[in-house]
């Protein structure tokens, strides 16, 4: 090669990153339609279009742009990008529709005078409230007036030739993403190359190993330069206003879109960023982790998603025909309607009890509340057929762990505005219709709902530390207490009962209620953990819930794992028989001689559904941080552990135990190759 200076030199390659008009890519074709004509397609140099102009310029001292702020100005046709600069410096691009695309030899260039003349036309354009356009223009130290070409070429490489950056792929600068890719590339080849000669014997490199390496490169970057570029355009257009429902869109839906909307999109962007294999990573806080730090590229579900959504709305159909359809079919409503009518219920063993009539003086609550309470009544008052209250009192503490994960699911940021943000409407769906029949159809809701990468974020995740901290409170004043007052040995005990079976009711909502009340006194009295002020300030911030999380998990789980091992006890003690008649239902449809009969069987069919679609959700939820790269524990390690700990533990403990590990992993944004902090 020869340089400017006109001093000839040799190397093993030439590395083109010459920008748009590269002389290395002409170079390149050239010694192709020599060697090999079919190496480049004969309609390439015609095939760059361009269907914008842009002015960019540096500007210094201009007052009225914000430090650390980017300012897009939608026009009709034409728009604006002004980013705050270093000191008093700001850059700015002023984009205009050139009226039609041009393609290769045809796209114009311009003059300082074009420049100008276009410049005047928008002096009086206001780029914020108290800044306009001259300002910026009349205080420039720079400025450049060229069309924007859009294109990624077919070939970057011939024999030892490569192109990269802009003489590659050459993006609208709108993004932000032409610099970045760049780098991109740059990093792309040298991680070939430094692969190619760790794995050469002689040291050196063959034209067909360095041809090889090229080939990779392209293989590696060309579909995502590809789709950043049409992002790149896409995003022109919307900001230029080029059609009607553009102008609609960036009218009245841009400036409402939530925050978490702009940030997927900037994460689908920067995540999959090449980076240097060979160099650890220094730490920073980030909001989350790239592609190459994590144990694989993340994966979209693909047909599981279809398999889980098959799977949910089938136990939600089964839930409906054993538990709503089951319970008409076999007789137990009719019996209940019937007490009702009587004013009483009959309890095993022959024990009729007046039914309480009034408990708010609503009409139609307390109907309502009648009915709740002489289906429930048997069934914790039972005591002749001790496997009853076994089975309500085992299912009910095996429920605590899942109402306390629905109820910090309801609070995190990333469910917000979503139907997982309302766990007291799930709360009475599931105690009007058996959380057998509602919990699989909140999981199909959850899968909808976290299909995207964003869904994962680390500071999606984090609630409020006054929130973590009230949770474990509000749930034993709210649900254990008032469930451990269904079983208490009391004075007057089956009208007193009747009362807090009625009580017990909205007892998921009551811990939402308390949650809120608790997390405001809290917050109010200043309880939280002073910030820190090192590096890791973002990240200590963001996991200060973690603790009290887990700790809730660890307390819930640790009860309902306690009576599940009673159970293992009372299995041994009592025999077989008795825990399989406790827990494996009759035939739901078959008629039953009392409400108890009737109660019992819905309450073993509902457990079991609850029990399958749960740990459904958290096999499918351990495999979604497999899939995206931020966990080890495959689907298989995970099925094995959850069969396992609903054995030794019970599915409740199982369920907190998940999500005690669930919290820690979504917390990290980083997972190897890290060196020390910058």
């Amino acid at each position: 090669m020869i340089d400017h200076s006109s001093v000839a030199f040799s190397h093993n390659i030439v590395v083109g990153a010459d920008g748009i008009h590269s002389k290395v890519r002409q170079e390149m074709w050239k010694a192709a339609e020599k060697i090999d004509p079919t190496w480049i397609d004969p309609t390439e140099e015609s095939a760059l279009p361009a269907t914008y102009a842009c002015i960019f310029g540096i500007s210094k001292g201009v007052k009225g742009i914000e430090k650390g702020t980017l300012n897009s100005v939608y026009n009709e046709h034409y728009s604006y990008l002004v980013p705050s600069g270093p000191g008093d410096l700001t850059y700015w691009f002023l984009v205009r529709n050139m009226g039609k695309t041009y393609y290769g030899a045809d796209i114009p260039r311009f003059t300082k005078e074009e420049e100008e003349a276009f410049a005047t036309e928008h002096f009086d354009d206001q780029i914020t409230p108290t800044l306009k356009f001259s300002a910026l223009y009349k205080s420039k130290i720079a400025s450049a007036y060229s069309s924007l070409a859009e294109y990624v070429y077919k070939r970057w490489h011939f024999q030892r030739i490569i192109t990269i950056g802009d003489a590659s792929h050459k993006f609208e600068p709108l993004t932000g993403q032409g610099g970045n890719n760049a780098m991109e590339t740059a990093a792309s080849l040298t991680n070939h190359l430094v692969v190619a000669l760790k794995n050469s014997q002689t040291g050196t490199l063959s034209s067909a190993d360095i041809s090889k390496v090229f080939e990779s490169v392209q293989q590696q970057r060309e579909k995502r330069a590809w789709e950043l570029v049409k992002a790149a355009h896409a995003r022109q257009r919307l900001e230029c206003q080029e059609t009607p429902l553009l102008k609609f869109i960036g009218r009245y839906v841009m400036p409402r879109l939530p925050r978490s909307v702009v940030l997927g999109k900037w994460i689908n962007s920067y995540s999959p960023g090449v980076s240097l294999d060979m160099l650890p990573l220094p730490h920073k806080p980030r909001e989350i982790a790239y592609f190459d730090e994590r144990f694989r590229t993340p994966s979209s579900r693909g047909v599981v998603s279809i398999l889980l959504y098959a799977a949910y709305f089938l136990l939600a159909w089964l839930g409906y025909r054993q538990l709503s359809t089951a319970l008409r079919a076999n007789g137990t409503m009719g019996l209940v309607r019937q007490s009702i009518k009587d004013q009483s219920v009959s309890l095993p063993g022959g024990v009729e009890t007046p039914l309480r009539q009034v408990y708010t003086g609503i009409g139609a609550v307390d109907l309502i509340l009648k009915v709740i309470v002489t289906i429930f009544l048997p069934a914790v008052a039972n005591f002749s057929t001790p496997e009853q209250p076994l089975q309500v009192l085992y299912f009910l503490v095996s429920m605590m762990p899942i109402i306390a994960i629905w109820t910090v699911e309801g609070f995190r940021p990333r469910n917000k505005w979503t139907l997982l943000a309302t766990p007291s409407l799930w709360a009475v769906l599931y105690q009007l219709r058996g959380i057998g029949l509602i919990a699989p159809l909140y999981y199909a809701s959850s899968t909808y709902i976290s299909s995207g990468m964003l869904y994962f974020s680390p500071s999606t995740r984090t609630l409020p530390e006054s929130t973590a901290r009230a949770l474990l409170p509000a749930m034993i004043l709210g649900f254990v207490v008032p469930t451990i007052m269904l079983f208490f040995p009391l004075a007057d005990a089956l009208n007193t009962r009747q009362i807090f079976i009625a009580l017990w009711q909205p007892a998921p909502v009551y811990v939402v209620i308390l949650t809120q009340v608790f997390s405001h006194v809290l917050k109010s009295i200043g309880s939280s953990t002073p910030v820190k002020t090192d590096s890791a300030a973002v990240e200590s911030k963001s996991n200060r819930d973690i603790p009290h999380l887990q700790t809730l998990y660890a307390v819930l789980g640790g009860v309902s794992a306690c009576f599940h091992v009673a159970l293992l006890l009372s299995w041994a003690a009592l025999g077989t028989n008795f825990v399989t008649r406790a827990f494996i239902p009759s035939a739901a449809f078959a008629q039953v001689a009392t409400i108890a009969d009737g109660v019992f069987i819905f309450f073993q069919n509902d457990f079991l559904l609850v029990a399958a679609a749960t740990l459904l959700w958290c096999l499918a939820s351990v495999w979604d941080l497999y899939r995206l790269g931020v966990s080890n524990v495959s689907w298989q390690v995970a099925l094995a552990s959850l069969i396992l700990g609903s054995v030794v533990i019970g599915p409740g403990a199982t369920v907190a135990a998940v999500w005690y590990w669930r919290e820690g992993v979504m917390s990290r944004t980083a997972f190897r190759r890290h060196g020390p902090g910058l």
